[in-house]
């Protein structure tokens, strides 16, 4: 591999899901990472932490941006207890090409979370996703549909754009298709012409519409009148149009419902359908009305002034209610003249107060009524300008047999236009004569219309005026019609040349993949495996965003679905390979490979082929694995070997803490740290002792009693401090002696007093944890381990192999014999 290409130099978690205190992954000595853990203590959220720096939206795809239905939203990015220690959730990381390294952060819980310029970089250099999760490579092959694996293979290999526009293209395509097929607009034309013919004609036809046209409509009138077409500019409709104005000339029949308007607009008296009662209207009564409403308003604006004719003092009283009024503080003189109240004419405020009360609501009483009056002057002038307006219009219109009635409307009009107050001009004789004209008008355009039937030209024109309007909504539908389907055929047109399109390009990769997909999924499962292949539909079909995946089972059975003829492994395999080959081919820059948890459904045969998939086809890249599967993880170790490799064990995940790795040690910084904020560090002192009780046991190779099956690699560290000590006493080397301590060492940290009444529950209130204890205990403990050294090379790392009795150096030029300092006092400067 080229030193140019990107890797992960290193990757710090820190209040990030299960990761609560800081975790560092170094990876500038040995780039790839295998990590063991039982299911449940964290080691997913290694991989989640780069799926999170390499989101565009700052999450995991199974979180989704918020919490609904069954995403739990990017609150679940942050450990529960990050706030509450005080801890910022981040995911921390340096990127390396060459020997440029980048570095930078990205925040879990900030309401923006941009992703880090590094990142981006880092992200363009693969073009199909670095992590395969094992929960996600059955579903391609077994559940997917053919559309979700298209979407999926295209996700893979970042062609996510061009479905869009694939899909994008089929939903207006669709779109417009449904509005080229929709007919509802011609089948309202086609109800509205049903329902002007009579039922004659059902649907709409040129050719039965003209004949109804020319049958029904015109020839009663004129049988020599045909129209060759339904349209304003056939000259039978021209000839028609022309007629209907004679019609109307000849017969007056216009002119006689234009007088009837103008005199019903003065006056008209009709019987109520309801009560059978007669109801009269126009602008002579609504003057009338007006002028009898301004006498009264005037009457009663009159009195109610004669009332108030105090007014001039309104302004006193309402300044001197308040001073009379309940509650108020009572005064024992007239304010303006100093008379005593009991001697003014009322004798008492309360009689003042009802006084200055009534006066006021004369005063109200009187604005009431001169704003009524006002508003009837208002009405009055209204109706009397249109009631001048209107007796014009009607003079204009009759004619010299009208004589009588003109004259009784100029007389009538010119009382109206002298009154101006008092009596109202009188309207009788005048009511009387528009009451005789509105009689003849109606007789006589009754005569008229029972004359002319149905059949009249100005009839027959609306008919087919309206006929002529529904063949406009008509054709304005076809059109729309037409235009949309040519729209169709251009999407077609373009769908087609884009589907093309990305069909090469699609049809490109597979071709490129489908060799080594091959030869990854016989290199797992054997070379008995059946070749697979991925293929698009056929070119002719409209539907392109399908990709099947099958196999010839068989000569009887050829390209059949691998869910109904393979086995579990052998479908996960199929995914696998995938994937990888498409990393391996693509992901060039970047040769970076994440596996969660791949081997579910493996035996133990196919482990191994994967572990030496990964040294043969992967060398040089950068490979993180995670898995529950120990056997898996020990045939890494045994084929990968720990030249480029890092391999660790997640033991345990502390609440409060998060993961513990194997390889995890408490340091005296992190005892130090919880003193210096006045806590406890009992618990990490208990850790101390048990982590180095368990190296130093190791080392030297003690044995043990076998432990129950339910904990059956878990041992405490009074087991490994008797361990320790009776191993000491067979090897006949003397336990050191702490000063200040008279018993054995050991025998206390067996007990481990101290310790527990800081980490366990007293029952006794006072018998709680002291930190002086704890920090005397801590110096006993640091003087006994300083103690087991090696006197020649200073080594604290010691072997026992199975020939010896005693510990050697683990130093490969030392190997001296273990020799304990039993001075210790003397012997720690030494250390």
């Amino acid at each position: 591999m080229s030193e140019s290409h990107n890797f992960l130099r290193s990757l710090s978690l820190s209040g990030f899901r299960a990761y609560l205190h800081p975790k560092t992954f170094n990876f500038s000595k040995k780039r790839s990472l295998a990590v063991f853990a039982p299911n449940g203590k964290g080691k997913s959220s290694i991989v989640d932490a780069i799926e999170f720096l390499l989101s565009k939206d700052g999450t995991l795809e199974r979180l989704g941006l918020r919490a609904v239905n069954n995403n739990a939203g990017v609150v679940a990015l942050a450990h529960n207890l990050a706030d509450e220690k005080n801890i910022e959730p981040a995911v921390s990381f340096e990127v390396v090409q060459g020997a440029v390294v980048e570095s930078g952060k990205r925040l879990a819980t900030a309401a923006k979370r941009p992703i880090p310029e590094a990142i981006v970089k880092l992200k363009g250099c693969f073009v199909t996703t670095p992590i395969i999760r094992g929960h996600s490579l059955r579903s391609f092959v077994e559940v997917d549909t053919p559309q979700e694996r298209y979407a999926r293979l295209a996700a893979w290999l970042q062609l996510d754009p061009l479905v869009e526009v694939q899909k994008n293209i089929r939903a207006l395509r669709s779109h417009v298709n449904s509005a080229v097929t929709d007919v509802s607009p011609l089948n309202h034309v086609d109800d509205l012409v049903a329902k002007e013919t009579v039922q004659s004609v059902k649907n709409w036809n040129d050719v039965v519409l003209l004949n109804y046209v020319n049958i029904s409509i015109l020839s009663p009138l004129d049988s020599k009148l045909i129209m060759t077409r339904i349209s304003k500019i056939d000259p039978a409709y021209l000839e028609l149009e022309a007629r209907t104005e004679i019609e109307e000339k000849e017969v007056g029949l216009a002119g006689l419902r234009q007088i009837l308007k103008a005199a019903t607009s003065l006056w008209e008296n009709v019987v109520n359908d309801d009560d059978g009662q007669m109801v009269f209207s126009g602008v002579i009564l609504d003057f009338e009305t007006a002028a009898v409403n301004l006498e009264s308003t005037k009457a009663k604006e009159a009195e109610e002034r004669k009332k108030a004719s105090a007014s001039a003092f309104a302004a006193l009283w309402k300044a001197a209610e308040p001073l009379f009024s309940d509650g108020a503080v009572p005064v024992e003189a007239c304010p303006i003249c100093n008379t005593p109240i009991a001697e003014t004419a009322a004798g008492s405020i309360g009689e003042i107060h009802t006084y200055i009360s009534q006066s006021m609501a004369k005063l109200a009483d009187y604005a009431k009524a001169k704003n009524e009056l006002s508003k009837a002057i208002t009405a009055t002038s209204d109706a009397r300008a249109k009631l001048l307006a209107a007796l014009p219009v009607l003079v204009g219109l009759l004619d010299d047999k009208d004589a009588v009635l003109k004259s009784d409307i100029e007389t009538y009009q010119s009382d109206v236009l002298s009154w101006s107050k008092g009596e109202m001009p009188a309207s009788g004789k005048l009511v009387a004569s528009i009451n005789k004209l509105l009689d003849r008008l109606g007789q006589d355009i009754s005569k008229i219309e029972e004359k002319q039937g149905d059949h009249t030209y100005a009839k027959a024109k609306v008919k087919i005026d309206r006929l002529i309007e529904l063949q406009a909504e008509r054709e304005l539908a076809l059109g729309v019609k037409r235009e949309l389907e040519g729209i169709s055929r251009a999407l077609s047109e373009q769908a087609t040349m884009i589907s093309t399109e990305i069909r090469k390009k699609v049809e490109s990769l597979l071709d490129k993949l489908q060799s080594p997909i091959n030869e990854i999924y016989r290199l797992i499962q054997g070379d008995s495996a059946v070749p697979i292949r991925l293929e698009l539909p056929p070119e002719d079909e409209t539907n392109q965003q399908r990709l099947s995946l099958v196999i010839d089972f068989a000569e009887n059975r050829p390209s059949v679905q691998p869910s109904g003829y393979l086995s579990d492994s052998q479908i996960h395999s199929v995914a696998l390979a995938l994937q990888l080959a498409a990393i391996k081919h693509f992901n060039h820059d970047a040769p970076i490979v994440i596996l969660d948890d791949i081997v579910t459904s493996y035996d133990s045969d196919h482990r191994r082929n994967i572990a030496k998939l990964l040294a043969i086809y992967f060398v040089g890249y950068q490979v993180l694995i995670t898995t529950h599967d120990e056997r898996f993880f020990c045939y890494l170790k045994d084929q990968l070997g720990e030249c480029g490799w890092h391999f660790t064990r997640i033991t345990d995940l502390d609440p409060t803490y998060g993961p513990r790795f194997a390889d995890h040690k408490i340091s005296d910084e992190m005892i130090e740290a919880r003193w210096a904020e006045g806590q406890s560090a009992a618990n990490e002192m208990r850790q101390a002792e048990e982590e180095w009780l368990l190296s130093i046991c190791r080392d030297f190779g003690v044995s043990v009693r076998i432990r129950p099956l339910d904990r059956a690699y878990s041992y405490e560290r009074s087991e490994l401090a008797s361990a320790l000590a009776s191993f000491l006493k067979d090897a006949k080397l003397t336990q050191p002696i702490v000063p200040g301590v008279a018993n054995r060492f050991l025998n206390t940290l067996q007990k481990g007093e101290v310790e527990n009444f800081g980490s366990h529950f007293q029952d006794n209130p006072h018998g709680c944890g002291s930190l002086g204890d704890e920090k005397a205990r801590w110096e006993e403990f640091i003087a006994f381990k300083r103690s087991f050294f090696c006197k020649k090379c200073g080594k604290s790392r010691f072997k026992r192999p199975s020939n010896l009795k005693k510990p050697v150096c683990a130093c490969g030029t030392c190997e001296a014999q273990l020799e304990l300092c039993i001075d210790v006092v003397g012997s720690a400067s030494t250390a």
